[in-house]
């Protein structure tokens, strides 16, 4: 579900950008740096929240699977 709304999100971000950009209130400029923060607003942190939970973590494989026998 968070993701959902973090691509939603995003996409009504880049919408915004576009339709302020049609408007003429935004240079060419402009929007091409609120759409690339776009990236690092809602795509980087999500990166480093993965990063931090992807560490090795220690496993028993002395047990027997309960199925076999």
């Amino acid at each position: 579900m968070a993701i959902l709304v973090r691509i939603l999100m995003w996409l009504a971000w880049l919408a915004a950008v576009g339709w302020f950009w049609h408007a003429g209130t935004l240079g060419t400029g402009a929007a091409l740096a609120l759409a690339a923060l776009s990236l690092v607003v809602f795509a980087w942190p999500n990166s480093i929240a993965r990063r931090r939970h992807n560490e090795l973590r220690y496993v028993d494989m002395g047990k027997e699977p309960t199925g076999y026998h």
